[in-house]
C-alpha cells in the first residue's frame, strides 16, 4: 500500500514539474476549473511545498548543528589546553616556593659562615641575587596564573554557552520532527 501511495505521490510531482507553466497559471487562475482533480493537484502542490520547506529546515539544522559541534570541539580543546598551562604554571610556581625556601636556607647559613669568618661576602650576595631572581620569577609566574584562570574562566564560560545553544538546537529539531510527524499522521 505503501509503494502505490509513494508510486501516486512521485507521479503526480512529476505531472505537475512537467506540465507547461502556462496552463497551470491559466488553471490557477479560472474560477471552479477542473473540480476535484483540480483540488488534490492543489492539495498535492502544497504538500510538495510543505516538503520542500522541511527539508530545507533540516538541511540548515544540519549544518547548524556540524558547525556548532565544531565550534564545540575547538573550544573544549581551547579549555584543555589552557587547563594544563594552568596546571604547568602553578606546578612552577610551587617548585620555585620550594626553591626559595631552599635558596632562603642556604643564604642564612653563608650569613653566619660570613660572621664567623669563614665565608666571602660575595657568596652571601650572590644567594641574596639569586633569592632576589626567584622571588621576581614566582612573581611573574602569580601574574601569569591569573592571566591564565581569567582566559580559562572566559572559554569556560564560552563552551557552556555553545553547549547550551547545541542543546536548544537539538530540542528545536525534536520539536520540528514531533511537529512534522503530527502533520503526516493528521493528513493520513
Amino acid at each position: 500500500m505503501k509503494s502505490s501511495t509513494l508510486f501516486a505521490f512521485f507521479g503526480t510531482a512529476a505531472l505537475i514539474l512537467l506540465v507547461p507553466r502556462d496552463s497551470r497559471a491559466q488553471s490557477a487562475t479560472a474560477p471552479n476549473a477542473g473540480g476535484p482533480k483540480d483540488q488534490m493537484i492543489r492539495e498535492l502542490l502544497g504538500e510538495v511545498r510543505q516538503l520542500r520547506i522541511a527539508l530545507q529546515h533540516i538541511s540548515v539544522n544540519a549544518y547548524r548543528g556540524q558547525v556548532m559541534v565544531e565550534r564545540l570541539r575547538l573550544q573544549q580543546e581551547q579549555v584543555n589546553r589552557l587547563t594544563q598551562e594552568l596546571n604547568s604554571t602553578r606546578n612552577q610556581i610551587s617548585d620555585m616556593r620550594s626553591a626559595q625556601v631552599t635558596a632562603k636556607a642556604k643564604l642564612d647559613e653563608a650569613e653566619k659562615q660570613q660572621d664567623k669568618g669563614l665565608a666571602s661576602e660575595s657568596l652571601t650576595a650572590r644567594y641574596k641575587e639569586v633569592l632576589e631572581e626567584m622571588k621576581r620569577r614566582e612573581q611573574s609566574l602569580g601574574e601569569r596564573e591569573i592571566q591564565v584562570t581569567t582566559q580559562l574562566e572566559a572559554e569556560r564560560a564560552n563552551l557552556t554557552d555553545l553547549n547550551k545553544r547545541l542543546d536548544a538546537l537539538e530540542i528545536e529539531m525534536m520539536i520540528t520532527s514531533q511537529t512534522d510527524e503530527t502533520k503526516g499522521s493528521v493528513k493520513r
